[in-house]
């Protein structure tokens, strides 16, 4: 992070662009400064946000607070500094555009480009999706995937980089589909899941390609249910999702929709936005809607 700090904060000043350094220092401190600067000064050109997918999904929850209707008045920059990058797979067309734009050895390079595009003004509007008032740029999830991040978190200070590998062991072996009552389209689907993926862009989990046919500009969500699976069988999902082949699984199906209601029963699960965790009660209902073309980023 320092060093891709360093580097944009130098391709700033040589194209004299003025700016202000922020450094968040815990939970929902992103979210509250960039709601803090929308609120101050709503013509300002712009926020950049420098880390992973939990970072800008905090920035850009501050940024719909302080529009939450309408058009959201202050452009987004995301130059990506996390351990997944999920949404910038997206927006740079495919995970290996992404990777080869933000690779070590590329980062000089890829920091002037940048610069030239907030210099430029240059900007796409894209969809926002909201779940319960909170918004966030990528996939909502609950079920299998959420629970390999929260064992992950508990992992991290034991087992390190490895923390993710043992927290796909751990999930899978207490795997349990979760019980839900799925609103969408009209249709009412009351069945065991064993995980559910509301979607903005294609991809999550450090680049599993969950919703290859997604798009953050189409005005539209895309849901992906996958439907109960033993223990055995779910260590056939994410093998599949590498390959995005998991539509070739009877359980997977994805339905195009405008919003979708999703209620819990069962044992207390979270909720998990952009890698962030929301802790969900059994009996609660979780609504999600579209902001068609409320946010626009820098290309």
């Amino acid at each position: 992070m320092p060093a891709r700090l360093a580097l944009l904060t130098k391709a700033f000043e040589q194209l004299n662009l003025p700016h202000e350094v922020y450094q968040t220092r815990a939970p929902l401190d992103g979210r509250n400064k960039a709601r803090e600067i929308c609120e101050r000064d709503p013509n300002c050109a712009g926020i950049i946000g420098m880390g992973g997918d939990g970072t800008i999904q905090e920035i850009v929850d501050g940024m719909h607070a302080a529009f939450p209707q309408g058009k959201i008045a202050v452009p987004l920059g995301i130059f990506p500094a996390g351990s997944g990058n999920d949404f910038v797979m997206t927006q740079a067309d495919g995970k290996k555009n992404a990777l080869a734009r933000y690779k070590k050895k590329n980062l000089p390079q890829a920091a002037q480009l940048f610069a030239q595009t907030v210099q430029e003004n240059r900007t796409r509007s894209i969809d926002l999706p909201v779940a319960n008032g909170t918004a966030y740029m990528n996939i909502g999830n609950i079920g299998l995937d959420a629970r390999i991040v929260r064992n992950a978190l508990d992992y991290k200070e034991r087992w390190g980089r490895y923390a993710y590998v043992a927290a796909v062991y751990k999930s899978i072996a207490q795997h349990s589909n979760v019980p839900l009552t799925v609103e969408v389209s009209g249709e009412v689907i009351d069945d065991g899941f064993t995980l559910v993926a509301v979607c903005n862009g294609q991809y999550y989990g450090g680049g599993l390609h969950i919703a290859p046919h997604a798009r953050i500009d189409s005005g539209k969500i895309v849901l992906c249910l996958v439907r109960g699976m033993s223990r055995p069988k779910t260590m056939l999902i994410f093998p599949s999702l590498m390959m995005a082949q998991h539509h070739r699984l009877k359980t997977v199906s994805f339905i195009e929709c405008d919003e979708v209601k999703i209620t819990l029963h069962g044992d207390n699960e979270v909720l998990c936005l952009d890698g962030n965790l929301y802790p969900q009660q059994t009996g609660q209902s979780i609504h999600f809607t579209l902001r068609p073309g409320a946010l626009d980023i820098f290309v």
